[in-house]
């Protein structure tokens, strides 16, 4: 038998359509659940609209005894809504009188309703109203033969809900097992914060991503984001021995002519030791050259930012007017990682950025409250932005601020990042000075000097080459004649010991 490509309906849901694998299967049926309040009627009414609005005569059904206007008021506040499509393509009916009499009256209506209005899309919301009233299996069944082989029969594609849980260790209601695809809708408690999910369950024949993904409620509808490791992987990128200025001339010496070309690079250090001015000379550099930026940030708002470029003699006011520079900040409450990294890339593939600064990575790292999703979904991020040709540029704030012991590769990323800047704070003579060291560049010949670095008017200044300080990077120097006595176990003025 010769086999007909599958066909799909897309959601007009972000990210949905990724989930299922396509969309919805055109002439199939699509079974939502989840417990009161998960967003099932948000989601089959944006659908419902989204098809309408695309030429398409839709049917909704609602079994519930709440009129159609109240539930107009409860929609009529999402940007999505659109009244001019009520009566032309988009059909409210109510069928709650029906459901009393029994399965076979409401089955004949809602196949006649879907031929008179020649609907190519039919969403019957609330089918637990049915199991209700009529918790018989084998009604059920056959309410749901007759209904999906008719509309199919007609060319109409069927959404329905339900507030139904299936009990894993009993038997399964008979909707799950006839529908095509079944989505669940949930609102789990995740670190005390209702975070909202949807879990892909099954979608006959088609390449859908089974597991549990974010979703989000606004003013603009529901939009889901799939997990991020979930997308698929570029080719890997050929090697090539481009580099990118830091905007720091010392320090692109230092790395053998600066960042090479789609690497992921790390600034970690205490507070105090300038990543931010690190980001900000980056950006701006590349911005000066004509590349393109993208700055994702967790605490400092915009405005604060552009003031504290200005006071280190940078413009970022310019650049972002320009378009040149992107600037995303995401106020650290309720977070999701996979939303965050979705923005974050769909602003790369709009605006073409091949620059890249995350002011944050212990923010993004706690995004991730599942352990064992945290090096999947980093390594995902990393290979991602390789393949893209976007070179990327983290920082981490490491805990000690001076001190003996270096709390730093407390994150995957750390393993996974090509390169790794060490900022750190030294007591010397009764001040602090700053210091800087390249801990790692991978494949890449670079300086294992220790530098000393100033913040002055012009940002950051890395000095040259100086005199090594024994004991820098643990945060304890010392002067020479110090450094002598201390190797020798020789108090200040005793002669040496000459055995």
């Amino acid at each position: 038998m010769a086999s007909n490509p599958t066909k799909f309906l897309d959601t007009g849901i972000p990210g949905l359509d990724h989930v299922l694998g396509g969309g919805l299967f055109e002439r199939g049926m699509l079974l939502v659940f989840g417990p009161p309040g998960a967003g099932k009627t948000t989601m089959v009414f944006q659908m419902a609209l989204h098809a309408a609005s695309a030429g398409r005569p839709v049917v909704y059904i609602s079994t519930l005894a709440e009129p159609a206007s109240r539930l107009i008021a409860h929609i009529g506040t999402m940007s999505f809504w659109d009244p001019r499509l009520i009566g032309k393509r988009l059909f409210l009916e109510s069928i709650y009188p029906l459901v009393r009499r029994g399965v076979a009256e409401v089955a004949s209506a809602l196949i006649e309703t879907a031929r008179s209005h020649e609907a190519q899309l039919l969403v019957l919301d609330g089918l637990m109203t049915l199991r209700d009233l009529h918790p018989d299996s084998a009604e059920q069944r056959y309410f749901l033969h007759e209904v999906s082989v008719a509309l199919a029969a007609l060319g109409c594609t069927t959404v329905v809900t339900t507030s139904e849980v299936p009990d894993m260790h009993g038997s399964t209601p008979p909707e799950f097992t006839m529908s095509d695809a079944v989505v669940e809708l949930q609102h789990p408690d995740a670190h005390r914060q209702q975070v909202r999910a949807l879990r892909m369950w099954k979608n006959r024949g088609t390449a859908c991503v089974l597991g549990s993904h974010a979703v989000r409620i606004t003013a603009d509808g529901l939009a889901v984001y799939p997990r991020f490791e979930s997308r698929p992987l570029p080719a890997v990128a050929p090697p090539t021995a481009e580099r990118l200025s830091s905007g720091q001339p010392e320090l692109d010496a230092m790395m053998s002519g600066g960042l090479p070309r789609g690497s992921v690079t790390i600034a970690a250090g205490a507070p105090g030791t300038g990543k931010t001015l690190v980001l900000l000379h980056y950006l701006i550099e590349g911005a000066r050259q004509g590349q393109k930026g993208l700055l994702v940030g967790f605490r400092e708002p915009y405005p604060e930012l552009v003031v504290r470029a200005r006071s280190f003699g940078m413009d970022l006011e310019g650049p972002v007017k320009e378009g040149i520079i992107t600037v995303l900040r995401r106020l650290p409450v309720d977070l999701v990682v996979d939303e965050v990294l979705a923005d974050s890339m769909a602003v790369l593939e709009r605006t073409g950025a091949t620059r890249l600064c995350v002011d944050g990575l212990a923010e993004l790292d706690h995004t991730i409250p599942d352990e064992r999703r945290r090096r999947g979904v980093l390594a995902s991020l990393a290979e991602l932005l390789r393949g893209r040709g976007v070179t990327t540029l983290f920082t981490w704030e490491t805990g000690q601020v001076v001190g003996p012991e270096l709390d730093f590769a407390c994150s995957p990323l750390a393993v996974l990042a090509e390169n790794v800047i060490l900022l750190r704070h030294v007591e010397f003579q009764g001040t602090l000075r700053r210091i800087l060291s390249i801990l790692k560049m991978r494949d890449t010949m670079h300086d294992h000097s220790i530098r000393q670095y100033e913040i002055g008017g012009e940002g950051i200044r890395v000095l040259s080459r100086g005199e090594s300080i024994e004991g820098l990077l643990t945060g304890i120097a010392r002067l020479p004649s110090e450094r002598r006595v201390k190797r020798r176990g020789m108090a200040p003025g005793r002669p040496e010991d000459t055995r």
